[in-house]
């Protein structure tokens, strides 16, 4: 699926932060530019909500008594009620599986917390080697898709893997799983009469099994969409004499008006359209290509159906797209016919514990382990007894029920009351444990963590809760919740609590100004500011910026941590390959801040090493801002812009919906910090005053309705080389300082090797990916590239980042998880490694003796 387009993924952030419950409506923008679809792949969490940890370190519990017991309560707005594995559709459903009733074939976990590095372990799988080259046969047996010009001959990985299967695995009444379990799992999910919905995963997309689409779609005509699978230019199709285009082969064409597109990521054109109307469209040329649908929302490609849709889609610069994007709103009929299993899906046995996985396209094996963290697997006796055939797809309740359910994870599900509850117990069966001296079920890790082989799945028992939030809080402050997620303004009361531990999020909330001098003496006239005009100068925002105490700032305020830059330490240049290359913490992205603040190390310097002066940067430096207020005073009375004392004040576009208690205390510390810097030096009083109620506050300041705007940037966090593409490249997306300058114009010479290179801004930011010219260089010259472009863009003031996103949740005093510190890869460590300080009956007692009232403030 390509996610290529910025509301797209904006539509997909909204839900993610609605399920953080994160009550923020400043909804960051996505960089557009995705991660292969693993980014978020070490989530975890205990019952659904995201995990966190004390501070202290964890203890372990190696020797449990006999009747002790441990007992993670959680809540949920509402119950999961399918997981089945091949139809699953929503977030509950899938932290059911992935959390207590099934394992992957590997899983990600922690390496080593002081390095913050993860590793692959191996769970249902014992290996997973790619045998491709000495298995070239298969990829003509199975039919792959190879590169154009490249023969099987020529190939020698990224198709065939082969996956040793863990000879201890078990249903959780005992039956063995085997290389038989997988192959009649994956049958069932590609079996054309049940159409099951994760089928998609498995016949299309990255890691498609090959012959997966010609086995599910097997006896029918089909609509395949160009943008997943096609992938025809618009000079590849034929335009017959009734006027209307067919594939080389003959195959009618379809635009996909009202029909869903993986181009925008299963949502419509047409739903798109009527949300965001004139700003981004040709509503009027959409109207009129909207008559010619069909019932299924299609319409013939003909010569003016085409032209509507280029008209639809470029006419306005904010949609950011030309007619060289028209095939991706295309559809093809494809015609399949009658064929079997075996010999033509490429997942077959080799012996009872070996199956080989045949990929229809090529796969790095990094990405292919990312699909291997779940599987396809179902309980064979179960499905077919859950199955019913009397309507026109054959459908089952596998999965829908205790009575339907059967685990091969580490947890079983013993019980469930529909919309009330659900209780989770240690499955006995699991591969993964073993019986103690007192017959409790113990587990260690089959890896080392920190050097060492550590205790897991101590949680005897996980009970979830049908609640609403308000009666969660209640609930978790009388001791009988585990974890509990604040909303914004109950965040505010515990933001400086040792139980609340924030998930980073790659989004920072940055400043971002229309400084252009026409621009803001327009604002000071006609749109509510008074002498805006000093933003206009570098000095002016530099001091801005240095009078910010982010910390103070974020301790104030919710849900937030000090940002000195524009990417945070989620960000990798090469992970799967380097599990330690975080962005952040290499020294070209170090030195880069590190010059941006004039901060020095070495000798003579209060710093000895570079890591000492840039973990010194906390942004904020009182004296100097003073002293730049006093030059930008200076500069802009000699201009003629500024009359000395005169007040200024300037509105700033805050919000989309309306203001909440939270944003007007920021913008109380703003005003503050601003006053701090300009005493003395000339300037008149300054007042900063919020917005909300915006419709599109990024459009709004780059147009010049508001001089400054309150906004975030985020994703991509594994190819940070992409990220100034949404600074820099107008095509790309709409750009938020467009007010300020013109980066397809202006140009930047960077050291590139020892040599001075000089391209446009925009040349640069997309001269590490796609087809740039250095988009097949090494990470060391990307790395070096990217850091001294976020050197260069700060160095401008164009954006000011103030702090980091995050996802809060509070986790009661029984229990802490593994670590404090965040990683995007393997979360806090998650229930596996989740540690108790107190039993069930010990935190009954530690409860009672607090009157039943808990205090986490």
């Amino acid at each position: 699926m390509k996610k290529k387009k910025l509301l797209a993924l904006l539509l997909s952030f909204s839900l993610a932060m609605s399920l953080a419950a994160c009550g923020n409506d400043n909804a960051p923008d996505s960089n557009t530019a995705t991660d292969g679809g693993a980014e978020s792949s070490g989530a975890d969490s205990a019952g659904g909500s995201a995990d966190a940890t004390n501070s202290a370190e964890s203890g372990g519990n190696d020797v449990q008594a006999a009747g002790d017991t441990y007992t993670f309560y959680d809540y949920a707005s509402a119950l999961a009620t399918n997981w089945n594995p091949h139809t699953w559709e929503m977030n509950a459903d899938d932290a059911i599986l992935s959390n207590y009733l099934a394992s992957g074939f590997v899983d990600i976990s922690i390496l080593n917390t002081d390095e913050m590095l993860y590793q692959w372990t191996y769970e249902m799988a014992t290996s997973v080697e790619d045998v491709t080259g000495e298995h070239q046969d298969d990829l003509t047996n199975y039919n792959v898709t190879l590169p154009e010009g490249q023969t099987a001959a020529d190939t020698t990985e990224g198709y065939v893997f082969e996956i040793k299967l863990n000879p201890d695995a078990k249903w959780e009444d005992g039956t063995p799983i085997n290389a038989d379990s997988y192959i009649y799992s994956m049958k069932q999910l590609l079996d054309p009469d049940m159409k099951n919905y994760r089928a998609n995963l498995y016949y299309s997309g990255e890691s498609a099994v090959a012959g997966g689409e010609a086995y599910y779609f097997q006896g029918s005509t089909v609509w395949m969409d160009n943008s997943s699978s096609g992938n025809y230019a618009i000079d590849d199709l034929v335009l017959g004499d009734d006027g209307a285009y067919t594939t080389p082969d003959g195959a009618a064409v379809t635009i996909l008006v009202k029909a869903q597109s993986a181009y925008l990521g299963g949502d419509t054109l047409a739903a798109y359209v009527e949300a965001y109307g004139e700003e981004y469209f040709n509503v009027a040329d959409y109207e009129k290509l909207a008559e010619l649908a069909d019932e299924e929302g299609r319409v013939p490609l003909t010569e003016e159906s085409l032209a509507l849709l280029v008209s639809v889609i470029s006419t306005q610069e904010a949609w950011g797209e030309t007619a060289d994007n028209a095939p991706s709103y295309l559809a093809y009929s494809k015609e399949f016919p009658v064929v079997d299993y075996d010999g033509v899906v490429g997942c077959y046995k080799v012996d009872d514990y070996t199956i080989r996985y045949v990929n229809q396209f090529y796969i790095d094996k990094n990405y292919f382990l990312v699909s291997c963290a779940s599987t396809w697997l179902v309980y064979e006796d179960l499905y077919e007894a859950g199955k019913d055939t009397s309507g026109s797809l054959v459908t089952t309740n596998y999965g829908t029920s205790a009575e339907t359910t059967m685990s091969y994870g580490p947890y079983r599900l013993e019980s469930m009351q529909q919309d009330k509850q659900m209780v989770f117990v240690q499955n006995e069966n699991w591969y993964g444990y073993e019986k103690d001296e007192n017959g409790n079920l113990v587990s260690y890790t089959n890896f080392e963590v920190d050097g060492e082989k550590k205790q897991q799945y101590i949680t005897d028992k996980v009970i979830i809760n049908v609640m609403d939030n308000a009666t969660a809080k209640q609930a978790f402050l009388k001791g009988e919740l585990s974890s509990w997620s604040p909303d914004a303004d109950d965040l505010v009361a515990y933001s400086t609590s040792d139980k609340l531990y924030k998930a980073d999020e790659t989004y920072t909330m940055s400043f971002f100004f229309n400084c252009g001098l026409d621009n803001l003496k327009t604002m000071d006239a006609s749109k509510g500011n008074t002498n805006s005009v000093v933003l206009s100068n570098l000095n002016f925002r530099k001091a801005m910026s240095l009078a910010i105490d982010r910390n103070e700032y974020v301790s104030a305020t919710a849900g937030y941590k000090p940002a000195y830059s524009l990417l945070n330490n989620l960000y990798y240049y090469d992970v799967y390959n380097d599990p330690s290359s975080m962005y952040r913490s290499s020294d070209e992205a170090m030195q880069a801040i590190c010059n941006l603040y004039g901060v020095e190390y070495g000798e003579g310097t209060p710093y000895a090493t570079l890591k000492d002066a840039y973990d010194s940067i906390n942004g904020y430096n009182l004296t100097q801002a003073k002293e730049l207020m006093a030059q930008a005073c200076q500069e802009l009375v000699a201009d003629g812009l500024y009359t000395e004392g005169d007040p200024i004040s300037i509105r700033i576009a805050w919000a989309a919906g309306a203001l909440e208690s939270s944003d007007t205390q920021q913008c109380e510390l703003m005003n503050k910090y601003i006053n701090a810097a300009a005493e003395g030096s000339g300037f008149g009083p300054i007042t900063l005053e919020p917005i909300g109620n915006l419709n599109n506050r990024y459009a709004d300041v780059s147009n010049g309705e508001y001089a400054i705007g309150y906004g975030a940037w985020g994703g991509a966090a594994f190819y940070p080389f992409r990220t100034f593409r949404v600074y820099c490249d107008p095509d790309y997306v709409q750009i938020h300082e467009a007010g300020c300058w013109d980066p397809a114009t202006e140009t930047l010479t960077l050291d590139v090797d020892g040599e001075s290179v000089t391209m446009t801004w925009k040349d640069w930011s997309n001269a590490l990916t796609g087809s740039g010219v250095y988009s097949n260089s090494d990470f060391d010259l990307k790395l070096s590239v990217t850091a001294q472009m976020e050197e260069e863009y700060l160095e401008k003031y164009y954006r000011i980042p103030l702090c980091a996103t995050t996802a809060s949740t509070l986790l009661s005093w029984q229990c802490e998880y593994y670590t404090d510190e965040y990683n995007i890869m393997y979360g806090f460590g998650g229930i596996r490694l989740l540690q108790y300080d107190y039993t069930d009956a010990e935190w009954a007692a530690y409860v009672s003796s607090q009157n039943g009232a808990l205090n986490y403030e």
